[in-house]
């Protein structure tokens, strides 16, 4: 199986940021952050005509917690910057902390 170790995102935005929408990347999901900042310049390319502005980040994962990522969030920044947050499965995360002692 393979493990996910960067996600693309690209958001496209009218001029001045007053509508941004999330755009499918030619591939969204790599096996290493390198692979994925490699790629990142060419797939802005090929939506750059399509928008007035184009964001686009590489988000590092976590190989060992990939299946407890639930959602991915994005913004804008006012340094017009993208910042992406990967948002973990809160009670999925408590219930792997919790330790459960069997009394004999």
């Amino acid at each position: 199986m393979e493990h996910i170790a960067a996600i693309m995102i690209l958001v496209g935005c009218s001029s001045g940021n007053t509508q941004c929408a999330e755009i499918e990347p030619p591939v969204f999901a790599f096996e290493a952050m390198e692979e994925c900042q490699r790629d990142l310049r060419p797939a802005i390319g090929t939506v750059r005509r399509d928008y007035g502005v184009i964001y686009g980040k590489c988000a590092e994962i976590d190989p060992a917690r990939e299946d407890d990522y639930t959602e991915v969030t994005w913004r804008i920044t006012a340094g017009d910057e993208l910042d992406v947050t990967l948002i973990t499965n809160p009670v999925k995360q408590a219930r792997d902390k919790v330790m459960v002692a069997q009394v004999q």
